[in-house]
Order: C-alpha cells, then structure tokens, then sequence
C-alpha cells in the first residue's frame, strides 16, 4: 500500500511540474526584439489554463456537438471494432495454430493483407461503408485482428507438448484439451496484445473520424475542426481527451486479465 501511495505521488508531481512548467513558458515572453515572441509560443500548443476554459465550455449544450457526444462516438467505435477483431483474431489465431495444413494454405494471405498500410484501406472502407459507425468499426478491425491473431497463432504453437499428452493420458477429449489446456494457455499470449491493440483500435477510430467529418463525429472530427480554425486550445482538449480514454482502456483491460488469467504464478503473486 505505501509503494502504491509512493508511486502515485510522484506521478501526480510529475504532472503538476509539467502544467506548472508549460503554463509559465507559454506566459513568458522570449528575450528578442522581435515582437510577440514566447519561449514557447501558445498559439501552437495553447496554454493550461486556457485549454480547462475551453473543456468547460466544450462541455456544456452551448455547443451543438458537446465534448461529451464525440467522446461517447469514439469510445464507441473503438470498443466495437476492439471487441471484433479480439474475437476474430482469437478464433482465427487458435484454428490455424493447431492446423498445420491450414496454416500454410492461407499463410500467403494473412501476410500479404496484414502488408498493406492501414492508412491505404481508409479511401475504399470509406466508399463501401460511407462515413458512418460501421466504417470506424472496420477500420479498427483491420488493425486489431492482425495483432490479437499473430500471438495467439503462437500462443497456441507454443503450448507444452507434454500437458496435452498428459491431458489426453489423463482420458480428456480433444474438445477438453481444448478447453483446459491449449485455450487458457493461448490466452496468456492473447492478452499480452490487448493493451497496443486497444491503442490502435483508437488511432484506426480517429483516422477514419478525420475523413468523415461531422458525419463521422467523434473527437476525430474535434482535431480537424480545430485545424481548420486553427485553435490550438480545442485540438489540445481533443487529444487529452484521447489519452485520458487509452489508459482508462489499458487500465480496464488489466484488470481483465488479472481475473482471468489469476492461476498464472505472476497474477497470483500481485492479486
């Protein structure tokens, strides 16, 4: 408990030195003749306490699409096209793990679609799908299945020969090997990609909320207005809003884990 309150002390002065820092540089002006010159400009990066200001008033129904509404969007696409491509990569990664023959028939496949950049989809997820829900959802997919399938496909390659053998000694199944061994085996690699997969999930979200515009929605859509108006205050409150969102994810995503992988000694010992 005193490790836990030490730890997060330090966090919190981090980040107190940080704003405290970034509020003074922003205030000061530069020693230079040349007029309206500050050691950090706050016409880019914007200033702390304007950036609370401008939360507050995001916040409120004096603006027709709140903060609270675009956060709502983003958190919603991202936790759908998570969700898909976890259970897809899973099931695709476990299948083609145990299945040799499977395995290399596709292999030229999965290697050659997980080559193509993201970012190159976006135009043709767009036309087939519009700029709505179900595209975010998709462009999403697209970067979470690869990873959640890549290492389960080897979480379930990498399981001990030797528990299976004993498992079917033992007189268990094929559907209890399964069960019992080989999937909870496979999970602890699985989860291992949830936390970058989550992350990514976000950034497929955001992308395809850049293109989409007001139709899209989302804090996405926040940053390009922002850049089209060349407000630095509300492109700052959009990508804090982004971070607070990923580590309440990453943070959800580890208690998750900790349940359900509780019989590993690791989680055993920190639970």
């Amino acid at each position: 408990m005193r490790y836990r309150g030490s730890v997060l002390f330090w966090q919190l002065l981090i980040l107190v030195v940080l704003l405290a820092s970034w509020e003074w540089l922003t205030g000061i002006k530069a020693i230079s003749r040349t007029p309206g010159l500050y050691w950090i400009d706050p016409f880019f990066i914007s200033r702390p306490s304007l950036i609370a200001r401008r939360f507050v008033y995001l916040l409120s129904d004096r603006v027709r699409l709140n903060l609270w509404q675009m956060t709502l969007s983003t958190v919603q696409s991202t936790l759908w096209g998570f969700v898909v491509g976890v259970s897809t990569g899973f099931v695709a990664g476990l299948v083609l793990g145990r299945n040799d023959r499977l395995a290399r028939i596709f292999a030229p496949y999965i290697v050659a679609f997980n080559s193509l950049p993201r970012i190159a989809l976006v135009p043709l997820i767009t036309m087939i799908f519009g700029f709505g829900l179900v595209a975010k959802i998709v462009l999403a997919w697209t970067i979470v299945f690869f990873i959640v399938f890549f290492n389960t496909f080897q979480g379930a390659r990498s399981v001990d020969a030797d528990l299976i053998h004993s498992a079917r000694f033992l007189g268990a199944s094929e559907r209890q090997v399964m069960r019992t061994v080989i999937i909870p085996s496979a999970l602890a690699w699985t989860f291992a990609s949830l936390t970058p997969s989550i992350s990514f999930a976000l950034i497929g979200v955001v992308v395809g909320e850049f293109l989409g515009g007001e139709s899209g929605g989302g804090l996405g859509y926040l940053i390009i207005q922002s850049l089209g108006t060349l407000n630095a205050a509300d492109m700052m409150v959009a990508l804090l809003t982004l971070g607070l969102i990923g580590i309440v994810m990453a943070l959800g995503i580890k208690q998750v884990e900790t349940r359900l992988l509780r019989w590993r000694p690791e989680y055993r010992k920190s639970a």
